[in-house]
């Protein structure tokens, strides 16, 4: 058996102001320091820094650049390593854009895409590209005949493309603690003030305690500890492989023909018209408070602001709703894994990029009120809870093909109409073609959706 990690969370009780003010201090000062690592190493000259944070440390150290922020050392240095590591985090994930996006190039040959691939894996090499610094090739392209010139510039095109902007928090949350900026006494965590020698003792609402590093969020006036612990994974001996297709008025549609999450269609209905009606009454004492301000009233206006803007009840509303969604995400994926039993779930990218032709806008702005992402890491760790394999295939025409005779049809909401095989249930359908997709071996997860165009038509002609 393996391990994996989950987090568990602790809650306090209501702070009172002084500890309060002292914990956002410290989260507001985090953030600035770790915005201004972002700002300063997030670039292409900073490359060669990637993993040195204590080459870094030591510089502030030395200079006493870290007196700006006014925090205990223990502090900025977690920030410092926290955002030299989602650095690193990003440049990976550029790194990987830049692979994947060399692979279905069909302009360039075997040897081009491996000196890419060499070139974005070695961080000297990287920089220097980036940089336009000149450097010896390296001796196994001596001899290939190879354009690099235009190598290069693919590269830094690739690059630019998928770099982003640098990462910046406007407002600071949250902040990290390692078991020597905290202790646990009494049921309470004593948290590491900027006061030498002092702590801010915070009532917890259970007895647990940890020694690890965790995240402080402050919602509101209490706060939420986030702690990461291993866990031991089941054993699954189980044989089924099923296809699932996330859709809209059901969570999950499943090759089997089952589905899951029936209920989401109108969780989301709900909430989608309490904001409509809430985000109106709102905009009219926006438009009172304005206009109380041009008349120089601002006794009228600043009582309108505090009884009827506050951020207070309405985030807390907000927050109610996604714990709301998160549980029965949850209870439908739990369902799933109980009924289908299955030894391996083959999928789409489950983001919702793919969604585009498959909905109508007043769907997808439902939609994109999910925190992003958090289906498929929900699934992607209860997989790796119970050792179930999770398969990723390329999702090109899974919705637009028969599963059956793999005639091209049509889709109209939850109907897909085969003009040889007749009507049958869309997401149904494509959870069929993603389960079949697995064993195509002419369709990788890398073709490219022309190409695979060409490939299914050209079946139905030799058929």
């Amino acid at each position: 058996m393996g391990t994996i990690i989950k987090t568990v969370k602790q809650y306090s009780y209501e702070l009172d102001d002084d500890i309060l003010q002292e914990l956002k201090f410290i989260a507001n000062q985090y953030k600035n320091v770790k915005n201004y690592v972002y700002s300063r190493y997030s670039g292409i000259n900073s490359i060669p820094l990637l993993g040195k944070e204590r080459q870094i440390r030591d510089e502030w150290t030395k200079i006493k650049f870290y007196e700006q922020w006014k925090l205990p050392a223990r502090y900025w240095k977690l920030a410092l390593t926290e955002a030299m590591g989602n650095i690193k985090s990003q440049w990976s994930n550029i790194k990987n854009e830049i692979k994947e996006k060399v692979k279905v190039n069909e302009n360039l040959s075997n040897k081009d895409k491996h000196y890419i691939n060499y070139i974005v894996k070695f961080n000297s090499y990287y920089h220097k590209v980036l940089n336009h610094i000149g450097f010896d090739i390296p001796k196994i392209f001596k001899n290939k005949n190879l354009n690099f010139k235009y190598l290069n510039n693919l590269i830094r095109r690739y690059t630019r493309k998928y770099k982003g902007h640098i990462p910046y928090s406007k407002v600071g949350k949250t902040f990290s603690i390692d078991t020597g900026l905290y202790s646990y006494k009494n049921d309470c965590i004593n948290i590491t003030s900027t006061k030498k020698g002092k702590r801010l003792s915070v009532e917890l609402t259970d007895n647990n305690k940890y020694d690890r590093t965790m995240i402080v969020k402050i919602i509101d006036n209490r706060i939420v500890i986030n702690c990461p612990l291993k866990i031991k994974t089941r054993k699954n001996k189980d044989t089924n492989i099923i296809g699932i297709d996330k859709g809209y008025r059901y969570l999950f549609a499943v090759s089997s023909n089952n589905f899951y999450g029936e209920g989401l269609n109108n969780i989301l209905s709900k909430e989608t018209e309490r904001l409509n009606k809430v985000n109106s009454q709102r905009n009219r004492f926006w438009a009172l408070y304005s206009q109380y301000l041009d008349q120089g009233n601002v006794k009228k206006a600043k009582t309108i602001k505090e009884n009827n803007l506050g951020k207070v009840k309405y985030n807390h509303n907000k927050q109610k709703h996604d714990q709301i969604v998160k549980s029965y995400i949850n209870y439908s994926l739990n369902q799933l894994i109980k009924e289908e039993k299955p030894t391996e779930i083959v999928m789409e990218q489950l983001d919702f990029v793919n969604w585009n032709d498959k909905y109508p806008k007043s769907i997808k702005r439902k939609l994109s009120r999910w925190i992003k992402g958090y289906i498929r890491e929900r699934l992607e760790f209860k997989c790796d809870f119970y050792s179930i394999k999770y398969t990723y295939i390329n999702p090109a025409y899974t919705s637009k093909i028969c599963s059956f005779c793999g005639s091209f049809g049509k889709r109209d909401g939850d109907v897909f109409t085969c003009p040889k095989c007749g009507e049958t249930h869309a997401d149904t359908n494509a959870s069929k073609n993603i389960l079949n997709r697995k064993y195509d071996n002419d369709i990788t997860l890398y073709t490219n959706y022309k190409k695979v165009k060409d490939i299914l038509e050209n079946r139905l002609k030799v058929s």
